[in-house]
This record gives C-alpha cells, structure tokens and sequence, in this order.
C-alpha cells in the first residue's frame, strides 16, 4: 500500500495535466482496462517485487489516466447549477456498485476449495470487471477533441496551468477540506472495533452496523447530499453542516465512558456524522465550481487536489495503529476521535472561507 500510495501521490498531479489534454473516452476506458490487465498477472501470485511494480502500475492506471479524467469528465455532465447532483450521485452509485461486486466477490470467494483459490478467483473477478467496464465505456463516452487552452482561448503550458492554479486560495481551501474530510472518513473505519473492543458490542450487532456504514450510508449520504447542495444552491454550505456534524459527533464521541451503556447512543452518533461524511466526499469536487475555478484548469486542480487532499490514505492508518499498540483501547480511540474532530473544524473553517468567496 506504501508504494501505492506514493505512486499515486504523483500521478494525481501528473494525471490532471493529461485530463486537459487527451479525449476521456480513451483514457477512462483505458485506465480500466490496463487496471484489469495488471490484475490478471496479479492473480499468479507473482513474487515481491513484482507485486511492488504492480501496485506502482495501479496507481499510474488508477490515479494518473482514470481518476483525474473521471472527475473531469462529470463536471461537464451537467450545468453549474447541477454540479452538486452529479457529483453526489456519482459518490452514490459508487456505494450501489461496490456493494453489488462486494457480494458477487464474497459468493466466488465463498464457493472456492482452498483460501488461495478463493483470492485468485476475487482478483481474477474484479480483473474481468474492469475490463468489461473499460470496454463498454469506450463504446458509450462520446469522443470530444481537447485542447490546453485558458479562458481567452490561449494555448497554455502545463506549467503555466500549475502556476495559475496555485494562485488561487480557493484551490487550496478545496484541498483543506478534501484532505479533512478524508481523515474523518478513516476515523470513522474504526468505530466498529471500538464498538466491540471498548463498548462491549456483540460480533453480529458490529458486522450488522459496519455493513450499514460501509454501503448504506455512502448511497444514501452522497446522494442526497448533491441534492440539498442544489436545492440551497451551495455545495460549501452543505459542507459547512457536514463538518459541523462531523466535529460535534466525534468530540462527544471523545468524551463518552468507555461503557456498554452508551452503546446505542454511540452507534447513533456514528450514523449522524458517517452520514454528514459521505454527503461531504459526495460534493467535496462539486466545490471547482462554485468557487469558480476555471474550466480551463480543472483537470490541473483535480490532480493536486487529489494528491494531497488523499494523502492521509498513505499514513493515518500507521498512525493510529501506532496509538492503539501504545495505548489502552479507550485512550487510543480516544486519540482517533479527537483527531477527527479537529480535523473536522479545521474543514469547517475553510469550507466557511470557501463560502465567503462563492
């Protein structure tokens, strides 16, 4: 996952030039295929370092050609008064599909002999997949030529494009909030454990809640929240809320008694901000327009958005496993909660900045 990571890190940046540059009907079918192609080698078990080189090829088909370009893309899918919608249905389909293949992977998982047969079968399925969608996404993405021009039609520099982007505050505060709203949403992984290891939850009630959190709470929080960002005409605003949800949900999580008897109160706290979560990742890239980032750079602000606003996916993780290994279960998740809640006000304090300039 390092390798991943860091790979991605620069291909995100790298990838936002190319979304301005080449048609997404290639490289969006293109990302996919070449994803599902690495995944087929990866599925003869191939030693160490090869499976290091297939992780960086990953994040160059997923992070440079695809993402960029996939978010570039569903910004002119719609008017800038139907941004939110599209996003936030984009973070909601996202839910429907992950938990439909889900159940597809754990049925062949389920119907192997052996463990390893099960896992080669569930990255040969998802190889088959990608491969599937990179062609028919090919067949139904219509062609659009792309030139890297500015708004007065003037072929620009990639640099050039990173330079005005830069410039902008209003790219740096999209940053803030992406990378903030990420940080929650790892947080917010690790309530599930916290139910059972510290609030004395039951396996069945934990896996019962966590399904709900990971699949039913990304469809519905990134979908209607697309919907109320266009109804209130502010995708900022609605971001404002889920923050504010977010930051008042975790810092009382932080105080509560490691005790059976505030489990029920715990796991409603858990749905109100994982649900104000995802309606934030379901809008976080709708922002571009209503801060009035540039068509001309969206693509250049979509990468550096990305690399950095996903960086805590390469190290919260080391984090808060380091807190939980050295300290006691209810401190460590203590620390976890009072991280999210800070994180939380500090994109709440740039969304408000966001706002302002909207």
């Amino acid at each position: 996952m390092s390798v991943y990571g860091i790979g991605s890190v620069i291909c995100y940046i790298l990838g936002g030039v190319v979304a301005d540059r080449f048609p997404s009907k290639y490289l969006l079918s293109l990302g996919q295929v070449l994803t599902g192609a690495a995944g087929f080698l990866f599925a003869m078990f191939p030693p160490y370092p090869v499976a290091l080189g297939i992780s960086f090829f990953w994040a160059f088909a997923g992070s440079l050609v695809f993402w960029p370009t996939l978010i570039n893309y569903v910004r002119n899918l719609g008017t800038e008064k139907e941004q939110g919608r599209i996003y936030g249905l984009l973070e909601g389909l996202r839910g429907i599909i992950s938990t439909a293949v889900g159940l597809g992977i754990v049925a062949a998982f389920n119907m192997a002999a052996t463990e390893a047969l099960g896992l080669r079968s569930v990255i040969i399925l998802f190889a088959v997949i990608n491969i599937a969608l990179g062609v028919i996404t090919f067949l139904i993405v219509p062609y659009e030529k792309k030139k890297p021009v500015n708004e007065q039609g003037e072929k620009v520099s990639a640099v050039k494009q990173f330079t005005a982007a830069l410039k902008l505050p209003q790219v740096w505060l999209i940053t803030i909030s992406i990378f903030c709203t990420m940080v929650c949403f790892i947080c917010l992984g690790y309530l599930t454990p916290y139910l059972t290891g510290v609030l004395g939850a039951s396996a069945g009630f934990a896996a019962a809640i966590g399904t709900v959190r990971t699949w039913g709470l990304q469809i519905a929080g990134g979908t209607s929240g697309g919907v109320i960002a266009d109804k209130i005409h502010s995708c900022s605003m609605t971001m404002i809320f889920g923050f504010l949800l977010t930051a008042v949900g975790f810092g009382v999580m932080a105080f509560l008694p490691a005790s059976p008897t505030v489990l029920i109160l715990a796991t409603v706290l858990m749905f109100v901000f994982g649900l104000a979560i995802y309606v934030n990742r379901g809008v976080y890239f709708a922002t571009l327009s209503e801060c009035g980032v540039p068509g001309s750079l969206n693509g250049v602000v979509v990468g550096f958005a990305s690399a950095l606003g996903f960086l805590p996916d390469a190290f919260m993780y080391t984090i808060i496993g380091s807190w939980l290994d050295t300290y006691d279960a209810a401190t460590g998740y203590r620390m976890v909660f009072v991280c999210a809640a800070v994180c939380a006000v500090v994109g709440l304090v740039a969304c408000i900045l966001m706002f302002r300039i909207s």
